[in-house]
């Protein structure tokens, strides 16, 4: 009997393990029919590697940072599916400060704090962005027409609570079927989330975690992650 199938001739690593996990769970969640919110959006990595695994229907891409912005545009450009949207997302519809950093992939709502492990999370200038709430932009721009939104992917750097409170009573698995997550168990941020508050608020909101998918810094302990959330 070949067991071929079960031993391939070249091992995959961690992190293409973990790659091959991640696509396979985004098939199950996703279909050619599906609308994602793709909050802290930075320059499209996550839209770009999800356009890669299924074909889906739209990707609301939110992203305040102008030079972030900017690439948001130009892939949008290539893809009609890639809307780009640039404003934060949180609870209150205004005007706030925004804090970008030495690789504004680490750009937040809220300070880094000093004497930061990763200089890229070093404070480069602090801007006025726009911010908006996701119950409003999904009832004014999304509407009632659509039954469900498929996925809710939220990296906002420490204040993704804000991000999912304020998608309020549209913060349900009947209309949004799933939420990826990412959480710290490392202080980044002054005043972020502590990963408990997720979960409690997603449990509350009718939420289950259906996978982590971890990341380790330069001393290998798990200092964040990804976590998928389905309905219960």
């Amino acid at each position: 009997m070949s067991h071929s199938k079960h031993r391939p001739d070249i091992e995959l690593t961690d992190a293409e393990a973990a790659q091959k996990i991640f696509a396979e769970d985004m098939r199950r969640i996703l279909s050619p029919r599906s609308v994602v919110l793709d909050v802290g959006a930075n320059r499209g990595q996550f839209a770009s590697e999800l356009l890669e695994v299924e074909s889906i229907s739209k990707i609301y891409c939110f992203e305040p940072v102008p030079d972030a912005f900017a690439y948001l545009e130009a892939l949008a450009a290539a893809d009609s599916r890639i809307l780009p949207v640039q404003a934060a997302v949180s609870t209150e519809t205004s005007k706030i400060p925004f804090f970008v950093t030495k690789s504004d992939v680490g750009s937040s709502m809220l300070r880094p704090i000093s004497g930061q492990p990763s200089q890229w999370l070093t404070l480069e200038e602090e801007i006025m962005v726009e911010a908006i709430r996701l119950d409003e932009f999904i009832q004014n721009e999304i509407g009632d027409h659509l039954q469900a939104i498929d996925l809710l992917k939220s990296d906002a750097q420490g204040a993704d609570k804000l991000v999912l409170e304020s998608a309020g009573n549209e913060l349900s698995p009947n209309r949004i079927r799933s939420v990826l997550v990412e959480v710290n168990f490392s202080e980044f941020y002054a005043s972020q989330d502590r990963y408990t508050e997720i979960l409690e608020l997603l449990d509350r909101r009718g939420y289950r975690p259906a996978r982590i998918y971890p990341h380790r810094a330069h001393d290998d302990w798990l200092w964040w992650a990804d976590i998928l959330f389905i309905g219960k």
